[in-house]
């Protein structure tokens, strides 16, 4: 187990070579968790401790705040160390830190208690970014009702931003011209403690892949939120900066958080080549008693594998370094900066989902066996390309449509 993760132990460039070695101490630890977590469906206790003990947490929140202030090759490098130990886990800090992306870009200032929450307690905060439920205005702000699907990290989470539409044109509506009518909804995203009454978090996460991401459902009944908090939001452009007045390091756009699945999926497939690499050279031929190494088939089988993990995480790299530099310059980005980064991270989603295909072939009826770590491998790897917001068809629609320089809202729609 020890060597699961040695690929690993030299940092990227650009990356933090402090916060690299703390995690490839952690991730050690991460992996021997891996197979609990999966079991109880839940993180244990240990492993959020360790997250909150290393900082992990702050990786989005400035160093004069206390935080990790970490580059982008580190928060891509982190992401692909965490996910190759434990990916239930990698996902986890994603979602918290995206969603600490979120409070500082829609709360502005009134987001600070809660980042110093972050830094300080180790507060844990969860989002649900499909628009769900019903929020009814009255006086003061909105009572909520309804479901909210996908909230990982629930269990632990301190805050969470629920996303729903509420009827409407938005506070301030305009019309652009003549022609104008007002929009029947607009978005507001609800900030909410989840001890508050009425939440109550539904354990409806029993699948398939990242078993232990506790992404239940949170249901509300007739809770009231303050107008304050529940802003308006406008979804910001890819290739939009999404943090006001932020350092270098996180002067990136609003699509570098979603690269990071990228990251997720290859630190998988990395610990499914390495650990089958490691089976290989141990086992004979069912058929034949011929060496598993010594076989053609199987030797083909793990030169695919490396090539296309390689090769993705290669690319993707590139592309992070890239934006890590151009942030540094203050250079803005443009649309084609974040197509470019769009096709980096599908590559390394869909490489890494068939790099672990090829390797089944190695393992053959072996690799069924919820015994090792190979089957859940199998199952995690496959979560990188059922996003409902970036599901690989949708991307090739919106990076086609650039290159033809065809409008993004052109009819036909893929979704």
């Amino acid at each position: 187990m020890d060597g699961l993760l040695a690929d690993f132990r030299i940092p990227h460039p650009g990356a933090d070579h402090e916060v690299i070695r703390k995690v490839n101490e952690l991730a050690i630890r991460l992996a021997r968790r891996a197979p609990e977590a999966d079991r109880t469906r839940r993180l244990p206790q240990e492993t959020v401790n360790e997250l909150r003990n290393e900082g992990l947490l702050t990786l989005y929140i400035d160093a004069t705040d206390g935080g990790l202030e970490a580059t982008y090759p580190t928060q891509m490098q982190v992401t692909e160390l965490v996910a190759a130990a434990c990916a239930s886990t990698a996902w986890c800090l994603i979602n918290h830190s995206a969603t600490v992306l979120m409070a500082r870009s829609i709360l502005g200032e009134s987001a600070r208690p809660y980042l110093e929450a972050v830094v300080h307690d180790g507060a844990i905060l969860a989002h649900a970014q499909a628009p769900s439920g019903k929020a009814v205005p009255v006086p003061g702000g909105f009572v909520a009702n309804g479901r909210w699907p996908f909230v990982s990290f629930s269990n632990y989470a301190k805050w969470t931003f629920l996303s729903t539409m509420v009827d409407g044109p938005p506070p301030g509506w305009q019309p652009a011209g003549k022609t104008s009518t007002p929009p029947p909804t607009h978005n507001r995203w609800l900030w909410l403690a989840m001890d508050e009454p009425g939440i109550v978090i539904e354990d409806t996460w029993d699948a398939m892949s990242l078993r232990a991401t506790m992404s239940n459902d949170i249901v509300l009944e007739d809770v009231f939120i303050p107008e304050e908090r529940a802003p308006v939001v406008v979804r910001p452009q890819p290739e939009t900066v999404w943090v006001p007045n932020p350092p270098p390091a996180f002067r990136i756009p609003y699509s570098t958080i979603r690269a990071l699945i990228g990251g997720q999926l290859l630190g998988i497939a990395q610990a499914a080549l390495n650990d089958t690499i490691e089976y290989a050279e141990n086992q004979n031929m069912t058929v034949g008693g011929n060496a598993k190494v010594n076989m053609p088939g199987n030797q083909f089988a793990v030169a695919d594998a490396a090539i296309a993990i390689d090769s993705a995480r290669t690319y993707l790299y590139d592309k992070v370094r890239y934006f890590a530099e151009k942030a540094i310059t203050d250079e803005p980005f443009t649309r084609d900066d974040a197509i470019q980064l769009q096709m980096a991270n599908l590559m390394a989603r869909e490489n890494s989902q068939i790099a672990v295909d090829r390797l089944f072939a190695i393992r053959g009826a072996h690799g069924l066996h919820v015994s090792g770590n190979f089957e859940r491998y199998y199952r995690d790897v496959r979560a990188g390309t059922l996003h409902a917001f970036f599901p690989p068809d949708l991307e090739r629609e919106l990076i086609g449509k650039h290159l033809f320089g065809v409008p993004a809202d052109t009819q036909p729609r893929w979704a």
